[in-house]
């Protein structure tokens, strides 16, 4: 019985994301596979964690170094430490990045003095970059793990609370030499993990060409076998280049199933109107012109439809300076069979702006019992309602 329903869940899950996708074809969305994910509930599964690097740094022989060598050697861990946090894009709690003098005055350092000198810097730059690397809490900082962090993560030693938990890093606080993180237990057990998407809405070009309007979505979703999951990327991480973890749901009221309570904005096109958006490495365009120069070169494409897609292929190097020439993938937009938007207002022709960085927002109202694109959010009662249906 048990072998029975593996089988049917892994047949159903292909049939949940075609179910899924179908739908986006069907509402106008263009998408791509961004990579694995995982949502992970933060509050549930996770708990903030301080981890204090002077336990670890004062353990660093340095009773035979004199006191020039060891004045360099805390000069280069706090730079060490600002530098490799930034290199992981972890915040620090100083805007600007430290710059210490770190020329090194081999006459005020004996032969010792320069070797533990070097090897204690490259120690701690090596252990830092593996606690970022890894996700994890190995030696040498197991010793500076609380017990009761232990307790929570369900671990019987330090060595068990290191294969149970992963770290993400939010705050490195240099001037205190500590890390504040986010300590998250099991997470390989969490149910919530599927594929991420990057998506955007194509949009359609209304009212003979005049008007191009467009659902504002959300950029990236996981989509599992049970939901279809809102993400903001930027608050993800990625782990091992491979598998991205979220730790909270984008706020939206946006279904990208039905495209309900998704936000419309309209632009006022004209004879030079080009309007592109990204989502993952794609590029989605809507224009009015033939031509258009891509990547801002001088070189100009002829484009294979109003709106079209753009994905770039790198081919072989052919320049003199040996850099990959960007080859242009250009696939056209399939528009839905009919149009996803009610007529546009008159008296909204008149404020669209054909300012690019001005999009307007549209709502639906009705008029007379017709749904109807308007610059206003209307609010109608009753009465309202009863007047624009009789047109009095």
């Amino acid at each position: 019985m048990h072998h029975y329903f593996i089988l049917a869940l892994l047949f159903s899950l292909p049939l949940v994301f075609s179910s899924v996708l179908d739908s986006f074809r069907a509402n106008g969305i263009e998408f791509e596979v961004y990579g694995e994910g995982r949502l992970i509930p933060e509050k549930q599964y996770c708990t903030p964690y301080t981890l204090d690097l002077n336990e670890f740094i004062n353990s660093f022989n340095t009773n035979n170094m004199n006191d020039y060598s060891r004045g360099l050697l805390q000069n280069r861990i706090f730079t060490s430490f600002d530098s490799i946090c930034r290199s992981f894009h972890i915040k620090t709690d100083s805007e600007t990045m430290l710059h210490y003098n770190l020329t090194e005055d081999r006459s005020q350092m004996r032969y010792l003095d320069y070797f533990d000198y070097n090897w204690n810097s490259l120690r701690f730059e090596r252990d830092l970059k593996s606690l970022f690397l890894e996700n994890k809490i190995n030696n040498p900082f197991l010793d500076s793990v609380k017990e009761e962090t232990i307790i929570r993560a369900g671990a019987s030693d330090v060595l068990d609370f290191s294969q149970k938990t992963t770290v993400f890093p939010k705050m490195c606080n240099v001037k205190k030499m500590t890390i504040d993180m986010n300590i998250c237990f099991n997470i390989s057990d969490i149910p919530q993990s599927g594929t991420i998407y990057a998506l955007a809405h194509g949009g359609e070009f209304l009212h003979n060409e005049e008007v191009y309007a467009y659902y504002d979505i959300p950029q990236f979703v996981l989509i599992t076998q049970q939901a279809i999951i809102p993400i903001e990327l930027e608050k993800c991480k990625v782990l091992f280049g491979t598998y991205i973890y979220c730790f909270e749901e984008l706020a939206t009221q946006c279904d990208v199933r039905t495209l309900s309570d998704c936000p419309i904005y309209a632009y006022k096109t004209g004879d030079e109107f080009i309007f592109s958006r990204n989502f993952g490495i794609a590029t989605i365009y809507a224009t009015t012109e033939s031509d258009v120069d891509l990547y801002k070169n001088g070189t100009k494409s002829t484009v294979p439809h109003r709106i079209f897609v753009l994905r770039t292929v790198f081919g072989v190097p052919t320049t003199t300076l040996g850099l990959p020439v960007m080859q242009p993938e250009m696939t056209p937009h399939q528009e839905p069979e009919k149009s996803q938007f009610a007529e546009l207002l008159p008296e909204s022709m008149t404020v669209l702006s054909s300012s690019l960085d001005k999009p307007t927002r549209l709502y639906t109202t009705q008029r007379r019992g017709v749904n109807m694109l308007s610059h206003k959010h209307y609010d109608q009662g009753a009465w309202d309602a009863v007047r624009d249906f009789f047109g009095f």
